[in-house]
């Protein structure tokens, strides 16, 4: 559970962390070594002061007790004891009670004193105070035993230890905060990438990502996700040039099977080789809108649709709303329509794509219920309202209703249709700088569909 709350985290906290513990870790690593080197340090003068003091007892024949006021060089010894030990082991002379009772070394280091002539060894007096010791041979088979405190070679090396686990927390805050200010800087033209991504959509020609200046990782990431963009981009304008070239090459072909349909009929021999032709006839005109609705998708995706004109809305509602009341009127649905404004737009894909609300709300409206038309100018635009009575479309599925072939399977599946409807209504919106609102209607039922476009007063042009 840690490490995936850790991978949670931004990379820059991440990398802030990782280089405090890797700072903490090496400074305890070099206090370590410090630590052990001051103390090798330390005692190694200790000794030196030692064998000056014992060729100062040899060669001085100061008294035993004044040995602690040796200078050498102007600067003051440390403080010295002397323990004379026999050569039966017992202690002969010491200049500190706390060494008359027993020898300091044992019998072994003794003889190794012997042997060897001198011997430096650590030793604890009858306080367990330590001390270092060299021991060289003395008179008549004993040994001369100089010892020095060693309290300030601990004080050093605890004073090195105490300033290091004092400064350390600190250290590592402003280890970790250098690596997170390194990686933020670093991140940065990551961040200004993401946000570049971020306002890339679904229309052409797509923007590029901001690359940085420079030759690393970063530039080359930015550089081959552009690369990227550049096929999806050049993906794109060959589907769209394809559907454009169908759509042309099949509206000849299709009309003149309309034609051909059309002298069928009139020639038919009875009523059920007519009725045969009536339905080939509306599905030959079902498979023009089809061909209508990818022309004017492949128009709105190559920018050839333009907010280029003034456009009374009032005007295009009331030149629509006759031909569908010839849908409506059997059904016992009245179509109305309310307000006045007037946008600046591209007429032919404005018709269609208000047709094709009407035609939605129409064929999903209930019998001897309304559709209804509502124009409103507003301070930030025109808003264009298609009120329904319909089953409605539940909240989580309105997203889907704008994506191309997209039909629902529940009451307001579209009968048969392509599923372009409200892609088509979308991307008409989105070309002319608006956008598309889908919400429940007034009494919270049925739908209502809001195309919310700039006003000719903006001058909004795509």
């Amino acid at each position: 559970m840690l490490g995936v709350a850790l991978r949670r985290l931004p990379i820059s906290v991440r990398l802030g962390a990782t280089f405090a513990v890797v700072f903490l870790v090496v400074l305890a690593a070099l206090s370590g070594l410090a630590y052990w080197g001051l103390g090798e340090t330390l005692r190694s003068e200790t000794d030196r002061t030692l064998v000056a003091a014992v060729h100062a007892v040899d060669g001085s024949g100061q008294e035993l007790g004044r040995l602690e006021e040796i200078e050498r060089g102007g600067v003051g010894s440390p403080e010295f004891e002397i323990q004379v030990i026999a050569a039966d082991g017992s202690v002969v002379r010491s200049s500190d009670d706390d060494l008359r009772t027993r020898p300091v070394l044992s019998a072994t280091q003794i003889a190794d004193t012997r042997r060897e002539n001198g011997l430096f060894a650590d030793v604890v007096d009858e306080d367990d105070e330590a001390h270092r010791a060299l021991a060289v041979p003395a008179a008549q088979g004993g040994v001369l035993v100089v010892l020095a405190e060693l309290e300030s070679v601990e004080d050093a090396q605890q004073g090195l230890l105490h300033l290091t686990l004092v400064l350390s927390p600190l250290a590592g805050v402003l280890a970790g905060a250098t690596g997170w200010l390194v990686a933020r800087r670093g991140l940065r033209p990551v961040a200004r990438m993401t946000a570049d991504a971020e306002r890339i959509s679904a229309r052409d020609p797509f923007p590029r990502l901001a690359v940085p200046p420079t030759r690393d990782e970063v530039a080359q990431l930015g550089t081959t996700l552009n690369r990227l963009l550049d096929r999806i981009e050049e993906g794109r304008r060959r589907e769209r040039e394809f559907t454009a070239d169908a759509s042309h090459e099949l509206r000849t072909p299709l009309a003149i099977l309309r034609a051909e349909l059309e002298l069928a009929r009139n020639r038919a021999p009875d009523e059920e080789f007519v009725r045969s032709l009536d339905s080939a006839l509306e599905e030959s005109d079902r498979l023009g809108q089809l061909i209508d609705d990818l022309l004017l998708l492949a128009r709105t995706d190559a920018g050839n649709v333009t907010a280029r004109e003034p456009v009374d809305v009032a005007t295009l509602v009331d030149e629509l709303i006759p031909g569908f009341r010839t849908l409506a009127a059997p059904r016992g649905i009245t179509l109305t329509r309310n307000g006045d404004a007037a946008v600046l737009a591209d007429r032919r894909a404005l018709s269609r794509a208000l047709a094709n609300l009407l035609d939605n709300a129409v064929r999903h409206t209930p019998e001897n219920s309304e559709v209804a038309v509502t124009v409103t100018q507003e301070a930030g635009g025109t808003a264009i309202t298609v009120t329904d009575a319909g089953p409605g479309i539940p909240p989580q599925e309105r997203q889907r209703l704008t994506q191309r072939f997209t039909q629902l399977d529940r009451g307001r599946s579209n009968g048969g249709a392509a599923g372009l409807g409200l892609a088509i209504v979308a991307s008409v919106v989105a070309v002319h700088g608006g956008r598309l609102e889908i919400a429940d209607g007034p009494s919270d039922t049925g739908l209502a569909v809001t195309l919310r476009l700039p006003s000719v007063a903006q001058g909004v042009s795509v």
